[in-house]
C-alpha cells in the first residue's frame, strides 16, 4: 500500500480499550474491506487531524449553546437564594418549588453526561472516517450510529469539485464531492448522478489527481461505456474530454491511439447488417406486389 500525508490512522487517537468498548456497542467493525481492484493499486486517505478540530469546534459552539439555553430555563424555575440576617433564604415561586429545586442539578448532570458521551463518539466518528481508491474503484465508509458505505466505479465518475468553506479554509481543509452516473432514467441530470462526499482533506487535490488517473487509465484500456467516455468528466467547472463525442472512424476529436482494427471490423458488420435489411425490406415489397 503507498503512504500519502493523509493516510493511515489519524494522529492521537482514543483509548484502544475505549474504542473496542464502542464500536462492540454500535456493531461497527474498525476497518472497511477495500474496493474491487489491484490490491498493489490501493490507497487509503484518512481525514485531516484539522478536521476533528474543525468538528469539534462546531460541537463546542453546539453545546455551548445548548448549556446557555438550559441555564436560562433552570434559573426561571428554580427560587432564588438572596442574603439575609441569618444567612441564605430562598424566594419561593409556588408549589413546584420543592421539584424544581431537585430537578436543576439533576439536569446539569444528564447535561454533562451527555457532554462526555456526545465527545467520546465525535471523536470516534473522526477515527472511522475512511476513503478507499484503488485502480477501478473508489470505497467511502463514515458513521457511527448509522453507518453509511459507498462504493463508487473510476469509470463512471462524471463530476470531481474541491470544496471549501470560509472556516474550512482557516483551518486548511477541504471537500471532495465527486458525482458518478447512477443509471437512473431521470430528465435532470443532477438527479441521474449519485453523489460522494469526501469530508476533511488536507490533500483534496491530490486525492482529485489519483482518480483522475485512474480514470484515464481505465478509458485508455477500453473499460467502461463509450457513452460514458463520450460524456467526458467535469473537474471543477472545466470539461476534461477523454473521449469523441461520436465514434466513427474518421471522427478527428477521437484520440489516435483509441482508434484500432476492431473499429474496422464494427463498420463493416454495421454495413453488413444494413444491407441485408434493405434485401429484406425490397424482398417484402415485391411479395406484396
Amino acid at each position: 500500500m503507498t503512504t500519502g500525508s493523509s493516510e493511515g490512522a489519524p494522529s492521537g487517537r482514543m483509548p484502544p480499550g475505549l474504542k473496542r468498548l464502542l464500536l462492540r456497542l454500535f456493531r461497527v467493525d474498525e476497518r472497511p474491506e477495500p474496493p474491487p481492484g489491484s490490491p498493489e493499486s490501493l490507497r487509503t486517505f484518512r481525514a485531516s487531524p484539522r478536521f476533528f478540530w474543525y468538528s469539534l469546534l462546531k460541537w463546542g459552539l453546539g453545546q455551548a449553546g445548548a448549556l446557555f439555553g438550559l441555564v436560562v430555563s433552570t434559573l426561571g424555575f428554580l427560587p432564588i437564594a438572596f442574603w439575609a440576617d441569618e444567612g441564605f433564604e430562598f424566594l419561593e415561586f409556588g408549589p413546584w418549588t420543592d421539584f424544581t429545586r431537585a430537578l436543576g442539578p439533576l439536569l446539569f448532570v444528564l447535561f454533562f453526561v451527555q457532554l462526555v458521551g456526545s465527545l467520546a463518539v465525535l471523536r470516534l466518528g473522526y477515527e472511522m472516517r475512511w476513503y478507499m481508491v484503488s485502480d477501478r474503484a473508489l470505497r467511502i465508509r463514515y458513521g457511527i450510529y448509522s453507518v453509511r458505505e459507498q462504493t463508487m466505479t473510476v469509470v463512471n465518475i462524471q463530476n470531481m469539485a474541491v470544496k471549501r468553506g470560509p472556516l474550512q479554509r482557516l483551518f486548511g481543509i477541504a471537500d471532495l464531492e465527486i458525482r458518478t452516473a447512477s443509471g437512473g432514467d431521470s430528465d435532470d441530470d443532477e438527479d441521474s448522478l449519485s453523489l460522494g462526499l469526501l469530508q476533511g482533506l488536507d490533500n483534496a487535490e491530490e486525492l482529485r489527481n489519483l482518480l483522475l488517473a485512474s480514470l484515464r487509465q481505465s478509458r485508455d484500456a477500453g473499460l467502461g461505456d463509450p457513452d460514458d467516455n463520450a460524456a467526458g468528466i467535469v473537474v471543477e467547472g472545466e470539461r476534461v474530454v477523454e473521449a469523441a463525442a461520436t465514434w466513427g472512424r474518421d471522427d478527428p476529436a477521437r484520440p489516435p491511439s483509441s482508434r484500432g482494427a476492431g473499429d474496422d471490423s464494427v463498420l463493416a458488420a454495421a454495413r453488413q447488417l444494413l444491407a441485408e435489411c434493405r434485401e429484406l425490406r425490397a424482398a417484402v415489397g415485391r411479395a406484396e406486389g
